[in-house]
């Protein structure tokens, strides 16, 4: 954008790479200084000037000495936001995706008051928070003290808690099941808990991640300084701990069978006392999960970086050591040639999980992309979610699982096939596996990650769901045999009672559009009764019959209920000719209301749809919802009974229909258990780090390593701001790329002083050659070679906006 000088209003910000324009003044000069104080643009004005805005954020200062001597200064106030401005919109429209994906969940932080001192966080699970900060640190400033929280609650011995939580006064369960091995600490005044899941591995690595990603966007190094002791501790504990964290056998870090990094042992290992997070000494099976070792060894970097910044390099030698050894050691342990396999167990002998083990492809083989694996790994295990790409399962948004193949058995519940950690589908995976593949040569197929990302997110109201439903398999084959409701029918859904029909309590607000005769709703065919008795009503204790004799697997009924004061529609009895069976219609799980009905969410198989949607005088819709019962195809039926409740309530059946098949509606495409945020932040991660290249290398970009890859998603022209609002750091470039001339065009600035400039060639191209096209200087240029791809990479300066071109041939 291009602002004249004199049209700037006071305090209206100004973004870096915006020119600003100044007229012609014959014989006087400008001097352009930045936030810092450092001159960035000077010239003569004996014509119209123009500068690019650049340097440090602030105030800058534009001082016109006139011919007389005298000074003009007009000041301008320069800030960063994290912006990307392609030509299309499409990067720009799924930043903005994930960025209110990010903060709609939980607000921009939450809180706690521990011990006297206030702390605030985006999610109040240390590992979900340092998830999350990966993409949030581009957009939020205040960071330290969610960390800190962590080191003030710490144990002595390093461990760290995984989450904090208000609490009432009184003791609750969380006390019961982790007091013993200390995975429970109250605050001093008892309204906050801190819990450690006894069988996760993951924490003491996340906390030191959170650290470091923490130093990056803030830059204050007295303050990363003042947490080392802490993080060593916490390291040092996860391999010194063999009781709960080491295993001695394989030299890497164990943990209780679960599902990749999650927090529940399977049915088969919950030994102790029947908890699913809960381990022992010398009862818990323990074993190695691939990404508690790779997420050691990165953190391990991590700390040496860190270490080393502060000049104690002896350790930051130490840790990077331990950090290779670790992947060494996994290596032998659990790398199958195309990705690392989930769990290898320390006994000889597991469980059968119906499923061939390693083959399982589980998230963190995405996350170990990025924690320093090499990139022949990282091409192997892109190639895998490829080959799982070409065979998805019926009705997959994608090849992004949490595990591929599902567990067939021995996790049910909250890990049912296709949802949550046992096979659901997820933006965590998808941008950790997108921004390793943007670093081993396989950018194309990273792009293509964000561009079916972006079309999965507009599919779902410009948003992102963490977890999706893994497979959505097609209805099975079933005949169906509507049920006539007429020789039990005693009210009228369309309108008002008469001598010995029950009228609709709420008419004219009533069902007066329901259609009569055979009707199709949701899947199910239903014969619906026309006249004024058309319904089956439920009410005030009373019971009504039919007769349905034969040998069924389900039974549908078209029904809605009003009124009670419980969730409890009616009592439904299936009299089988060995004896009857009731069962409770419940609201929101087999029925609802006909009141402008919505779906609850729904996980997994449902018994439950909204099968009609009408209006009337009053509403602008009603509705009537489809329940689902599962019936025993062995044992005879002679009939169905519908009886009503003593609360008021009033249960409407308006069709019933039998099915030889068991009860199927689709699988809803949303799935549970995981923060939208963590998922979000992932791809922002990739976005931010991999298509658009920029990544911190010295905190707050002091130096910054910068590698366009828009060639891969086919953008010719964009614009890209990467800012910390925690330190006002940030970088900013301009891309434009003529594939007809074979040149790129660029323009740099930032906060920083040194760059490392990668720009991604076309396919097959290893020759380039770059000019700073102001001066109209040769620039060295070498061609970097990542796999089957080439980068022209240069080293330029940020601090003052730079103006260049890339040719190739």
């Amino acid at each position: 954008m291009r602002i004249a000088l004199e049209s700037l209003a006071p305090g209206s910000p100004v973004s870096p790479l915006d020119w600003i324009e100044i007229g012609a003044r014959p014989g006087d000069s400008v001097l352009v200084l930045d936030g810092q104080g450092d001159a960035y643009f000077s010239a003569e004005l004996d014509q119209p000037a123009a500068w690019q805005v650049g340097g440090a954020l602030g105030w800058h200062r534009a001082e016109i000495l006139t011919e007389e001597g005298d000074e003009i200064v007009v000041t301008f106030r320069v800030a960063a936001e994290t912006s990307i401005r392609d030509h299309d919109g499409v990067f720009r429209d799924l930043l903005q995706m994930l960025h209110y994906t990010m903060v709609s969940e939980f607000g921009e932080s939450s809180s706690c008051l521990w011990n006297g001192k206030i702390y605030q966080f985006f999610i109040c699970w240390l590992r979900d928070h340092v998830h999350v900060l990966k993409g949030m640190k581009y957009f939020h400033g205040g960071l330290k003290s969610a960390i800190e929280l962590y080191r003030d609650t710490q144990r002595e011995d390093g461990m760290v808690f995984d989450n904090c939580y208000p609490r009432g006064l009184d003791e609750n369960t969380w006390v019961v099941r982790f007091t013993e091995g200390g995975f429970y600490l109250p605050s001093q005044d008892r309204r906050f808990e801190m819990k450690r899941i006894p069988v996760e591995n993951d924490v003491e690595y996340l906390y030191v991640e959170g650290i470091y990603y923490t130093w990056k966007a803030t830059g204050d190094e007295a303050w990363m300084e003042g947490m080392l002791d802490s993080a060593t501790r916490a390291l040092e504990y996860s391999v010194h701990d063999v009781d709960y964290r080491y295993s001695e056998k394989f030299g890497l870090l164990k943990r209780g069978y679960t599902i990749d990094t999650w927090d529940f042992q399977s049915e088969h290992d919950r030994n102790v006392e029947g908890d699913i997070m809960r381990v022992r000494p010398g009862t818990t099976r323990f074993g190695v999960m691939h990404g508690d070792n790779t997420g050691y060894a990165a953190a391990c970097r991590q700390l040496a970086e860190m270490l080393e910044r502060v000049g104690r390099e002896e350790e930051a030698d130490r840790y990077r050591h331990r950090g290779d050894e670790i992947l060494a050691r996994l290596e032998t342990v659990s790398w199958v040639g195309t990705h690392y396999r989930h769990h290898v167990r320390e006994e000889t002998t597991g469980y059968d999980f119906g499923v061939d083990e390693a083959s399982q492809v589980s998230l963190s083989n995405a996350y170990s992309m990025n924690r320093g694996i090499g990139q022949d790994k990282m091409r192997a295990i892109a190639k895998t979610y490829q080959g799982i790409r070409n065979n998805l399962p019926v009705g997959s948004p994608g090849e992004w699982y949490t595990i591929y193949p599902p567990f067939e058995r021995g996790f049910g519940g909250h890990s049912d096939k296709w949802q949550y950690m046992n096979a659901s589908v997820t933006p965590i995976v998808a941008g950790e596996l997108a921004r390793g593949a943007f670093g081993c040569g396989e950018e194309a197929y990273a792009a293509d990650i964000l561009l079916r990302l972006r079309e999965l997110g507009k599919a779902h109201g410009d948003r992102f769901q963490c977890s999706y439903t893994g497979s959505i398999p097609p209805p099975p084959s079933r005949t169906f045999a509507p049920l006539d409701l007429s020789p039990a029918a005693n009210g009228n859904p369309r309108g008002p009672a008469t001598e010995d029909v029950h009228g609709w309590s709420n008419s004219p607000n009533d069902l007066q559009e329901l259609p009569g005769g055979l009707q199709d709703f949701s899947g199910v065919p239903f014969e619906v009764l026309s006249e004024a008795r058309a319904a089956i009503v439920a009410r005030d204790g009373g019971s009504h019959w039919l007769d349905v004799e034969g040998f069924h697997s389900s039974l549908y009924l078209l029904h809605c209920m009003s009124g009670g004061t419980t969730e409890v529609a009616g009592t439904l009895y299936l009299e089988y000719e060995d004896g009857t069976e009731t069962c409770y219609v419940r609201r929101g799980q087999e029925i609802l209301s006909w009141w402008m009905p919505e779906l609850p969410p729904i996980h997994g198989r449902r018994k439950l749809d909204i099968g009609w949607k009408g209006k009337n005088e009053v509403l602008p819709y009603v509705g009537v919802s489809v329940g689902a019962f599962d019936l025993d195809p062995s044992r005879k039926l002679l009939s169905v009974g519908f009886g009503g409740t003593e609360d008021g309530a009033e249960w409407w059946v308006m069709g019933a229909t039998l099915s030889d098949a068991p009860s199927y509606f689709p699988t809803l495409p949303i799935s549970f258990g995981i923060p939208n945020g963590w998922g979000a932040a992932a791809v922002v991660y990739a976005l931010v780090e991999g298509l658009a290249g920029v990544v911190d290398v010295d905190g707050a970009f002091q130096s910054v390593e910068v590698s366009p890859r828009w060639t891969a998603s086919g953008t010719k022209e964009v614009d890209v701001c990467v800012a910390y609002p925690a330190s006002g750091g940030y970088v900013a470039y301009q891309f434009r790329h003529d594939p007809d001339q074979k040149r790129f065009a660029l323009t740099l600035t930032g906060s920083g002083q040194e760059c490392r400039l990668r720009v991604l060639l076309p396919p097959g191209v290893r020759t380039a050659s770059a000019r700073e096209t102001t001066e109209g200087e040769s620039l060295p240029v070498e061609v970097e070679i990542v796999g089957e791809s080439g980068y022209a990479t240069l080293d330029v300066s940020q601090a003052v906006p730079l103006c260049l071109e890339v040719q190739y041939s």
